[in-house]
């Protein structure tokens, strides 16, 4: 098909365009004459943009030389042969695709990236947790220490008082554990991948009997006992990681590392990961004969302090309703006999003792 439009050349050494007649050949070849010459452009040799109404037309070997056509109609029809004879770039016909497939690729986009998070990248996390050594744990715990050490307040005299008190419980692990307490009124507790558990005086001032601690230290040594930091870690950086390929900034992973490293206190647990502690510290306390109302106490001290306008526990250790009615039918359960316990009863109350 032979289509006749005026158009615009810009012959690429001035700036100003040239007015002339073209004759185009649907899905073959443009042809004008120039400073009575005739030119011929082949559809293959030439690129076809299309914006807004106009069509600029520009040769693949001079960039600088280019025709425009401002008819519409002529524009058009230029443009729909280009792209049945696939002369126009892929960006371009993506462009021409129209504001609803752009929304539908992108929730599509979102929603496959949505997916990945959620079900991916914990897979992801556990594979990598379960290839890296437990030195992992430990190198990167005692980082997480010393830079925790730096800033706070280690109350070394009741340090030794609450190794003394969990020394009395068996916890069921290899892995060596050491109990810290820092001076400070924040109601918070957290453990390490190295094994480090750390309580506050704030979180120990509201703890009022020796079932609730060993509650709240089962609960701490059993995201050590399943590497639950270093889940957490691996997870995030996993993620980190497939942005920072998108983006092309694989060397911030190293950053990312380092400063989750240094963070590692304030590491916030899925719900998963604080189910399965519960469930952990349950069966601690089942295997030391410990009454499991403890657990029950203990959420429900830590939902009263919630009340009172003192979140920081929950920031890292979300305590939902769903938590405290779990920890109610394994209390319902009374699946074991318990007993007081003379010694870890006397271990809390020198730990309560002001120093």
């Amino acid at each position: 098909m032979k289509l006749s439009t005026p158009a615009k050349y810009f012959d690429g050494k001035t700036s100003r365009p040239y007015l002339l007649d073209l004759e185009v050949f649907l899905g073959e070849q443009i042809s004008f004459y120039f400073e009575n010459k005739r030119a011929v452009w082949k559809f293959h040799e030439i690129k076809f943009e299309k914006i807004g109404d106009y069509l600029i037309i520009t040769r693949k070997d001079n960039l600088s030389e280019s025709l425009k056509i401002e008819d519409s109609e002529i524009a058009n029809n230029i443009y729909r042969s280009a792209k049945q004879s696939k002369n126009v770039s892929w960006y371009h016909t993506l462009l021409d695709l129209g504001p609803k497939f752009y929304l539908t690729a992108t929730v599509a986009t979102f929603t496959f990236i949505a997916c990945f998070y959620i079900f991916i990248i914990p897979w992801i996390g556990e594979k990598v947790t379960d290839l890296m050594p437990l030195s992992f744990d430990e190198e990167i715990g005692n980082t997480s220490f010393q830079q925790i050490r730096s800033f706070s307040n280690i109350d070394e005299k009741r340090s030794a008082k609450l190794q003394n008190f969990a020394d009395h419980i068996d916890f069921a692990t290899h892995r060596k554990l050491n109990f810290k307490v820092i001076d400070d009124k924040e109601i918070n507790a957290f453990a390490l991948p190295n094994g480090t558990i750390v309580v506050y005086t704030g979180l120990l001032s509201k703890i009022e009997n020796y079932e609730e601690l060993a509650a709240l230290l089962g609960h701490e040594v059993t995201h050590v006992k399943e590497r639950h930091s270093t889940k957490t870690l691996a997870r995030s950086l996993a993620g980190y990681l497939v942005v920072s390929v998108v983006v092309g900034d694989v060397n911030g992973v190293m950053t990312s590392l380092a400063d989750n490293a240094n963070q590692l206190n304030n590491l916030s647990f899925s719900r998963a990961f604080e189910s399965s502690s519960d469930l952990g510290s349950y069966e601690i306390l089942k295997r030391n004969k410990i009454d499991p109302n403890g657990m029950y106490q203990l959420f429900k001290t830590l939902k009263t302090s919630h009340d009172a306008g003192i979140p920081e526990l929950l920031s890292s250790h979300p305590l939902t309703d769903d938590r405290i009615k779990f920890s109610k039918s394994l209390l319902d359960k009374k699946e074991y006999t318990f007993e007081k316990d003379p010694e870890l009863e006397d271990a809390f109350k020198k730990l309560k003792e002001n120093p």
